[in-house]
């Protein structure tokens, strides 16, 4: 959950916040105050679009590596037909 929420809450994938992580801690740190919800800067968070690119929301997953948590979330978006966005 808290994977996906942060992917929401910052419109990138959790990949993503956890690089911006690495690089500005201090924003991440004060934005995980302000997104009223968990956020988990490691990858398994993604975002799903539509066909025409419209965000829809987001999965998480989360219980593997990190990379396999990512890996099946992009698994599951993929077989609803949906775009997987991961940020890599």
């Amino acid at each position: 959950m808290g994977k996906a929420h942060g992917a929401l809450a910052l419109g990138v994938p959790s990949r993503t916040i956890g690089q911006m992580a690495g690089e500005r801690p201090h924003f991440i740190a004060a934005v995980t105050h302000e997104v009223h919800g968990p956020l988990i800067p490691a990858p398994g968070g993604v975002l799903m679009r539509d066909g025409s690119g419209a965000l829809l929301g987001a999965v998480g997953v989360s219980g593997d590596t990190s990379d396999n948590d990512e890996t099946a979330a992009v698994s599951g978006v993929e077989a609803a037909g949906l775009t997987a966005e991961t940020g890599a």
